[in-house]
């Protein structure tokens, strides 16, 4: 279906916010596996944000340009812990480099892990997200954020993770990566957790970075358009919860299912399963013009730079 008119909303609701409530409410303890921690706090792009972002996206359509070659991303594990707790051995951070790598295949985007570091800091792994522990951690851990994903593993209080934006790195690039809660990661012992933990299938790796791409949840806007500006996503009034599957949209005018297994989704790890080509076209698009540092093909074109000045 074709989206509707062009509409920005005057209202900015900010998911951080509602997420540092919450970290709020439930302190440091640890979560429990029942416990249904907020999916995804990265907040919602602002109005300017957006209009800048798609103004990114239509500049590449006008030059012809779209990045066909293949993309290695390194990524630095930071396993924050405090004794035992936190603490990932190496298998599970290979497993999550695999689910990363099968989901973003389609995007030729690939992953590769390098140099993962321990940290024993309690008050790094149960920080909450804006908070000044998580500065320092970033300031103090991160390396080469414009050549690799920096992805730190914690107990974000009330979270399940969290992620910088592209268009973020100009100005604090210090503070670029992904935040992710360490029993996320797959190939947990899910047969000691009762009732089993539907989180840890490794998804809110690939819901993070998909930010960290410059992808918006799927119930962007809710109902407004332009929604999540991606024209073969429905529109969805509110992020689901579980896996309520083919459920008709309750959007008036839209006639596509809510897109609960989406990876944009706020649904459980069971029920994501994949992108749609024009969220990974945007993917491409993105990484082109904010992490050209990521390829050096893409650094070195002329045409993108003449881009950048038409644009900034």
């Amino acid at each position: 279906m074709n989206r509707r008119e062009f509409l920005m909303s005057t209202a900015s609701a900010c998911l951080a916010t509602k997420a540092a409530k919450i970290g709020t409410a439930l302190g440091a303890a640890t979560p429990a596996p029942a416990l249904r921690l907020s999916r995804c706090g990265t907040p919602r792009p602002t109005p300017s944000e957006k209009i800048q972002v798609n103004r990114v996206i239509g500049a590449l359509r006008e030059y012809g340009i779209t990045y066909r070659g293949k993309t290695v991303i390194p990524i630095r594990f930071h396993i924050i812990h405090s004794g035992t707790r936190g603490y990932l051995p190496d298998r599970r951070l290979k497993a999550q480099v695999a689910v990363l790598n099968r989901a973003y295949a389609p995007a030729s985007i690939a992953f590769t892990m390098i140099e993962p570091k321990l940290h024993e800091n309690e008050a790094w792994l149960l920080h909450q997200q804006g908070s000044d522990a998580e500065i320092e951690m970033k300031i103090a851990l991160g390396k080469d954020t414009a050549r690799s994903l920096n992805i730190y593993t914690a107990e974000p209080a009330g979270l399940l993770g969290y992620a910088a934006y592209p268009w973020w790195y100009a100005a604090s690039p210090q503070l670029d990566g992904v935040v992710i809660h360490h029993a996320s990661l797959p190939d947990a012992a899910r047969t000691s957790i009762d009732p089993p933990w539907p989180f840890d299938l490794g998804m809110t790796a690939v819901h993070e970075v998909g930010h960290w791409c410059g992808l918006y949840h799927t119930f962007e806007g809710g109902c407004e358009a332009s929604g999540d500006d991606i024209a073969d996503t429905a529109y969805e009034e509110i992020g689901a919860s579980g896996c309520a599957q083919n459920q008709p949209s309750s959007c008036l005018g839209e006639t596509g299912l809510n897109p609960v297994d989406n990876y944009m989704d706020s649904s459980d790890d069971a029920c994501m399963t994949h992108f749609t080509p024009l969220q990974y076209q945007r993917i491409k698009d993105l990484i082109v013009y904010y992490r050209s540092d990521l390829n050096p093909l893409i650094k070195r074109s002329a045409l993108l730079a003449q881009i950048r000045k038409t644009i900034e």
